[in-house]
């Protein structure tokens, strides 16, 4: 049986972390780095309930805790050495990230060879599409394994969690109405409908030298 997802800002709650920290079978006191952690839930959820030694960084000064495995920086540009974690944790956050190649080069680059890349994200099950709200660069599934391959990556796991990104905007649109919910997604409905936006998790492997 599933646990009770706590109330955090992206699709499925932890429920698709568990599932993504089940598939790469992380050893306690791996080393893990969330990029864009955002006010830092996964990073504390991670060291609590998984035993993992996880770090956080984002751009954004205000939102992150003011602790010692929190950092802010951009994620074209990670304060870490090269072959340092076992694992880049990327939620909800790569689809708004201008420079994905330098996103990925950077995770390739921290990632010690073997590990793992793990990315949960939107993508467009039809057209892909650039927005301006909070939604950013919707591509399509073939175009995300194509830009993790060609950037050393191995793909060894792509699963649709689309029921989950339903249900979150289904209570969004409840919470705040229909007007609001497409104003910070910077599409209209009709948009949305050609895009057919769903949700998905990526477990990608570092290539071995």
């Amino acid at each position: 049986m599933n646990k009770p997802s706590p109330m955090i800002n992206h699709p499925g709650g932890f429920i698709i972390t568990d599932r993504a920290i089940g598939l790469c079978d992380f050893r306690p006191g791996a080393k893990i780095l969330d990029l864009g952690c955002g006010s830092g839930a996964t990073v504390g959820y991670l060291r609590k309930d998984h035993a993992l030694d996880a770090f956080g960084i984002d751009p954004d000064s205000s939102s992150i805790p003011k602790q010692h495995n929190f950092f802010m920086a951009n994620a074209d540009c990670i304060p870490f050495p090269p072959a340092s974690m076992d694992g880049v944790l990327m939620e909800c956050s790569f689809s708004m990230m201008e420079n994905q190649q330098a996103v990925l080069q950077e995770c390739f680059r921290v990632l010690k060879p073997g590990r793992k890349l793990v990315v949960s994200d939107m993508y467009a099950r039809g057209e892909p599409a650039r927005l301006d709200g909070c939604l950013g660069r919707i591509d399509t599934k073939e175009e995300i394994i194509a830009m993790v391959e060609c950037n050393g990556f191995i793909p060894g796991h792509f699963e649709d969690f689309s029921r989950e990104l339903q249900g979150f905007w289904g209570q969004m649109i409840f919470e705040k109405g229909s007007g609001s919910f497409y104003g910070e997604l910077g599409a209209s409905p009709e948009l949305m409908k050609r895009i057919r936006c769903g949700y998905y998790l990526l477990v990608a492997v570092k290539k071995e030298a």
